[in-house]
């Protein structure tokens, strides 16, 4: 049970800080939008003169919070993925069934013991 709610605690973590990551890229490529607009418009920058330095500003300011924030969320959405619920305990279909025949594999392991004891030298008192 407390597996559980530190795995619910760990990625309801991770998906906070993904939400604030996506929040505060929003915000930047809100910024960056506006700095870009009024550096074309005064004639600071021109689109076909520095279209890498344009693409390299937007990287940098926004790409690396967006990628954080995706990878932040699949590890949250994850590790909430590999719960195991009360429901999977209970299910029949995870457990051993038992089978007839389980008596005649033990007699065939002791055999198998035996002969190998038998083999090797050993006595049955050197457990």
């Amino acid at each position: 049970m407390i597996q559980k709610k530190i795995t619910n605690i760990f990625s309801i973590a991770l998906l906070f800080i993904a939400g604030l990551l996506a929040a505060y890229t929003v915000w930047a490529l809100i910024s960056c939008i506006d700095i870009i607009s009024k550096a074309i418009a005064s004639g600071q920058l021109s689109v076909a003169r520095d279209g890498f330095d344009i693409a390299n500003f937007y990287m940098n300011n926004c790409g690396r919070y967006l990628v954080f924030a995706l990878l932040l969320a699949a590890a949250g959405f994850g590790s909430r993925k590999d719960q195991i619920t009360p429901k999977m305990l209970r299910s029949s279909a995870s457990l051993p069934k038992s089978n007839e025949n389980d008596a005649e594999l033990d007699a065939w392991f002791k055999e198998m013991d035996e002969d190998n004891k038998v083999e090797t030298g050993e006595e049955e008192g050197e457990d």
